[in-house]
């Protein structure tokens, strides 16, 4: 048991340089070692046992990427925001396909841990997939949106 209270109070002192936990510590008066701990429970079960995993998977995809965004776009950190924009055309895209292949992925178990760790791919910064991604399809968009944009060029010339 003292070993479990060494690693606790370790994960404490990690957790110690997050601002956002520090308040919700002091706010809900739960220590944010548990709090944390219970997040991360309640979210693999419910990810790992498809409980509502596609509203947590969703949920976990749109509500950190868009405050880091929102917090770029406020200090005017045009490199961030340049990523988060990446990384929401990416999922955006992601969206799109999963949209029509929906009924078939649902029956692939322990699909969404694998989407789970594909969006944490996609927005953490050790691994930039968004990035990857982006980079990969955007040569093949280019021809496309300079159709696009020549038929426009055209249809304003008549």
């Amino acid at each position: 048991m003292d070993q479990v209270q060494a690693y606790i109070a370790q994960f404490d002192i990690y957790l110690s340089k997050y601002k956002t936990l520090k308040r919700i510590e002091a706010t809900v008066g739960v220590p944010k070692v548990y709090f944390t701990l219970g997040v991360y429970f309640l979210i693999s079960i419910s990810v790992f046992f498809n409980l509502l995993a596609g509203l947590t998977t969703g949920l976990l995809s749109i509500i950190y990427p868009t405050y880091r965004a929102f917090e770029a776009c406020h200090k005017n950190d045009t490199t961030s925001l340049q990523v988060w924009m990446t990384y929401f055309f990416t999922i955006s895209c992601l969206n799109v396909l999963e949209l029509g292949i929906d009924t078939i992925l649902n029956w692939f178990p322990y699909y969404y841990v694998v989407k789970l760790g594909f969006v944490f791919w996609l927005m953490l910064p050790q691994y930039l997939g968004a990035k990857h991604i982006y980079n990969f399809v955007l040569p093949q968009l280019v021809p496309f949106f300079k159709r696009a944009e020549a038929t426009e060029a055209a249809a304003k010339q008549e």
